[in-house]
């Protein structure tokens, strides 16, 4: 029957109409009424004792008796206040109150003049539906003159039901606005952080689905709660999939290598962390690699339709390991640095590798915009510059009114920020609740975790990783001619000399020997080596793919 009435008519909610600027008067009438009924029955009833009352010292009956019923009235004004504070039937009369209000005020009406009368207000089409935790508010686009103000209302809906704005849709003619009431409600504690059909549970209503929204950038202030997101997500994510775990500036998660489960997947130092990214960006080739060559290979799968356990590849404080390769030699590092973490950041998704990048502000700086702007998943945690929400949110942040919330019930609030997909609505966000004050400790439940098994297309480079002996470091010792640099490279000297000279002309020079010849070490060779690879897989120059290393941070 529903479906059947459907296909005729939508029920959008309740229309806004003039008259509600009265709600609240006709309600307290309607509750007053019954005492009004009541003292008018027992009036018609007792006539004769009524009059015989009042003949008698009238001047004191009277004003007694009309300050009794105006205390009464205002016994039922209080009531409608308090039904409409826990009824949602009067709460959504008092919402209704408040959007007429502010179509007023916006003047989302025409005016209709008629003869030896007021003017008639109709606003705009408008509806109005709500329940105990959201208000859904529809404004019809269908060429209305105030078409283009119902597109950018979302914020000011905000601030006129004291909410946070969750959803905006255009559909059937329509935007649609979903503003919830008491979002903090929907926070779960530590021990409900689990994957599920939607993705990662982070809150009630909030998922992180990273095979459709993939990698995560946390961005916030000191004491905002950061870390403690950092070690919820370790505990969760080290339940599915490989964790490489890199913390430049060698604070909380450089202590997790102490644990079986992260048994070399943590890195501190600046040459490990780049050489970290750089094997994971050869895993998602080698996996992609399998996933080419395998039998079921077919176009839309992903990493889950091989059997494939997602890789993550964390960050912290990423801001800190950009400003450490600043200062080291040669731009040739950072170059491939920055240059994996883009090849990940574009192609990770469909290989099962992702990225999450920490940091106290997302500055340009810190993350290039090349990189940022693949990190769909966006976390705030404590209170940012309004250039720190910009950032970290892009456009979407100019229609946004954050909030600071220092308490709620007589509490202080921790770990609160906003969320949202890059390009999408921003919705308020609490981080997962932490019973430290029951004895939780992380460290006791990351050593309960099993370390999980690496599957064959991981083997290789795994064990690369694993152990950090076998990662060659730069020794000035071992130096390759041009030829011999050359057929280490499986490439002709032609291409070693013409690439050098490319970067010579854009200021990075390399070593020569007694003979001016050039030389280079192992640190080169692999730098040389990235460039050809992403030379190869890219189908660009030789000057294209140099441009791309040592200029990954620009804007375009």
């Amino acid at each position: 029957m529903k479906k059947f009435l459907r296909f005729f008519w939508k029920y959008r909610g309740f229309r806004v109409r003039d008259w509600y600027k009265h709600q609240r008067l006709i309600v307290t009438v309607v509750l007053f009424t019954p005492i009004l009924l009541g003292i008018g029955g027992y009036v018609y009833f007792h006539d004769g004792e009524v009059l015989a009352y009042f003949q008698e010292n009238v001047l004191i009956r009277v004003p007694l008796v009309l300050g009794v019923l105006i205390i009464l009235f205002l016994v039922a004004l209080k009531i409608e206040i308090e039904l409409e504070k826990h009824v949602v039937f009067f709460t959504r009369l008092r919402s209704l109150y408040f959007l007429r209000r502010k179509m007023f005020y916006s003047k989302f009406y025409n005016a209709i003049k008629r003869e030896n009368k007021a003017e008639k207000i109709k606003f705009e089409r408008a509806y109005l539906r709500q329940n105990k935790h959201t208000v859904e508010v529809s404004f019809e686009l269908r060429g209305t003159k105030s078409e283009q103000k119902f597109l950018q209302v979302g914020p000011q809906l905000e601030t006129t039901f004291s909410g946070d704005l969750m959803d905006r849709q255009i559909l059937d003619g329509y935007i649609i606005y979903t503003i919830a009431f008491q979002k903090y409600l929907g926070r779960i504690s530590v021990d409900k952080v689990e994957m599920t059909a939607q993705g990662l549970r982070l809150m009630e209503t909030v998922y992180w689905d990273f095979r459709k929204e993939p990698h995560l950038l946390i961005s916030g202030g000191t004491g905002g709660g950061k870390s403690v997101l950092l070690f919820i997500l370790i505990l969760a994510l080290a339940k599915i999939g490989n964790l490489y775990i890199c913390d430049p500036k060698r604070a909380d998660l450089a202590n997790l290598e102490r644990y079986e489960v992260f048994n070399g997947q943590v890195y501190f130092e600046v040459s490990d962390i780049v050489k970290c990214v750089i094997h994971a960006w050869k895993i998602m080739n080698q996996r992609y690699d399998y996933m080419r060559q395998s039998p079921q290979n077919k176009m839309g799968l992903d990493y889950s339709d091989y059997g494939m356990k997602p890789t993550f590849v964390i960050i912290d404080e990423v801001g800190a390991m950009t400003s450490e390769l600043e200062g080291m030699r040669g731009s040739r590092l950072a170059a491939e640095y920055l240059n994996a973490l883009q090849q990940i950041a574009q192609k990770g998704r469909q290989a099962g590798v992702f990225l999450i990048l920490s940091l106290q502000k997302a500055g340009v700086d810190a993350v290039p915009s090349n990189i940022r702007d693949q990190l769909m998943k966006r976390i705030t945690v404590g209170v940012l510059s309004s250039t720190g929400y910009s950032i970290a949110f892009g456009e979407e942040a100019s229609q946004k009114e954050f909030k600071t919330i220092k308490e709620i019930n007589g509490q202080a609030v921790r770990g609160r920020g906003y969320t949202g997909n890059f390009g999408e609505v921003i919705e308020e966000f609490y981080s997962p609740y932490v019973p430290f004050d029951r004895g939780f400790d992380f460290f006791e439940e990351y050593a309960k975790l099993p370390k999980l098994e690496i599957a064959d297309y991981d083997q290789i480079i795994q064990a690369e990783i694993k152990n950090r002996s076998k990662i060659p470091e730069v020794s000035d010792d071992q130096t390759f001619s041009r030829e011999q640099l050359a057929k280490a490279l499986g490439t002709s000297p032609t291409v070693v000399q013409r690439a050098t000279q490319l970067l010579a002309d854009n200021g990075i020079y390399f070593d020569k020997d007694v003979k001016g010849r050039y030389i280079y070490d192992d640190q080169d060779k692999d730098f040389f080596a990235s460039v050809l690879a992403y030379k190869r897989s890219e189908g660009v120059t030789l000057s294209k793919a140099i441009e791309q290393f040592i200029q990954p941070g620009e804007d375009d």
